[in-house]
């Protein structure tokens, strides 16, 4: 990775935008066609942002011609500001929807937000929403009240299903659209897509804060409590433990191979080469990635077409690793509070980020920074 040569400023003022938003960022995601980044806060707003930068790093790029090096020149123009929406008077749900929204939960409402910020209701539970999930078609799934319905990428109801269990914990979707998992009531349960699903499969696994499908859909990544984190593959049921993490893991992403886990909690990035797995081994390899520091990693997310991860620590850190090295690219320095949100756009060009005391960022990395 090259990390350019700069005089008098950082990677991070460099590449990044940012913000100061007056509240912890909770979530962040992308709009599906690559247009805008949306920012959850803690005090119910919603902070909207265009990925297109009127000063993007690689027009600031420049290469010596007499040793190849790169340089990048600082921005001349002050930063345009975020669009900022009321959503609620508390924290709550973000998920992409269609091509170009957002939706979001305003208690037991859903709320379809569009990139320049016009809010319409899209639907109201009548209970509250405990979470939403994005279905790769566009669409999301909303469950509340012990249901899970089904809406579509125009926000209409697809399908319902009643009594599909307790109050949901972590809820994610398969990478095809036929299956989802729910965490309720200390138990996994894996159910299909539709108003009359096959029968459920359920296993106890006690409390489940974080799930994640691997993206060919063999593996289910859990994250229990008391438990560390737990795999299993959907053919045979095998269930695979992984104790022994300092912390609860809140993070959980996959390569798009599907062949490496990468997880957070622990004191560096935890990397597992979950294609090591065959019927002799219990425990995946372990890729030492990145460098062991004294503050626990937040936030990981795993680049969607290299084998990079990136990194959010509790002192504000965010590095950018190749899997199975120690070397790193530091993109933000400690500061600004925990790196609670953290995600990769779909092209691989930027980088959004959200911190515990409100500085809401996207790094965008010119193509060739990383080689």
């Amino acid at each position: 990775m090259d990390t350019m040569e700069a005089e008098t400023v950082t990677l991070y003022e460099l590449l990044g935008r940012h913000w100061t938003l007056g509240a912890p960022v909770t979530s962040v995601a992308f709009d599906p066609v690559g247009q805008m980044v949306a920012f959850a806060l803690a005090d119910g707003a919603l902070a909207i942002a265009p990925l297109t930068d009127i000063e993007p790093p690689q027009d600031r790029c420049r290469i010596a011609l007499d040793g190849g090096r790169a340089t990048i020149s600082p921005r001349r123009k002050p930063v345009p500001p975020l669009t900022k929406v009321a959503i609620s008077d508390a924290p709550f749900h973000l998920a992409p929807l269609g091509t170009s929204g957002f939706i979001a939960s305003d208690r037991s409402r859903l709320l379809s937000v569009s990139a320049s910020g016009v809010t319409q209701l899209a639907a109201n539970h009548g209970s509250p929403i405990d979470l939403v999930a994005p279905v790769q078609a566009g669409g999301i799934l909303a469950a509340s009240g012990g249901s899970v319905i089904s809406y579509d990428s125009n926000g209409d109801v697809g399908w319902l299903q009643e009594r599909a269990g307790g109050n949901a914990s972590a809820i994610a979707v398969s990478r095809d659209g036929r299956r989802f998992a729910m965490g309720v009531d200390g138990c996994l349960l894996i159910r299909a897509f539709g108003p009359r699903p096959e029968p459920a499969a359920s296993f106890e696994l006690g409390s489940i804060s974080t799930l994640s499908w691997s993206p060919d859909g063999s593996w289910l990544a859990i994250s229990a409590a008391k438990t560390g984190i737990v795999l299993l593959r959907l053919a045979d049921a095998r269930i695979v433990r992984i104790p022994g993490y300092p912390t609860s893991v809140a993070s959980l992403s996959w390569s798009a191979d599907s062949r490496v886990l990468v997880t957070s909690g622990a004191y560096r990035m935890i990397a597992w080469d979950v294609s090591s797995l065959d019927d002799a081994s219990e425990q995946p390899v372990n890729l030492a990635t990145g460098r062991a520091r004294f503050v626990l990693v937040e936030a990981v997310d795993m680049h969607p077409e290299r084998r990079l991860v990136a990194a959010g620590y509790g002192d504000g850190m965010v590095v950018v690793a190749r899997i199975g090295e120690a070397d790193e690219l530091v993109v933000k320095q400690p500061g600004r509070g925990p790196v609670h949100a953290l995600q990769w756009s779909r092209d691989g060009q930027h980088l959004a980020i959200g911190t515990s005391d409100g500085e809401a960022a996207i790094v965008t990395f010119p193509p060739n920074v990383f080689k």
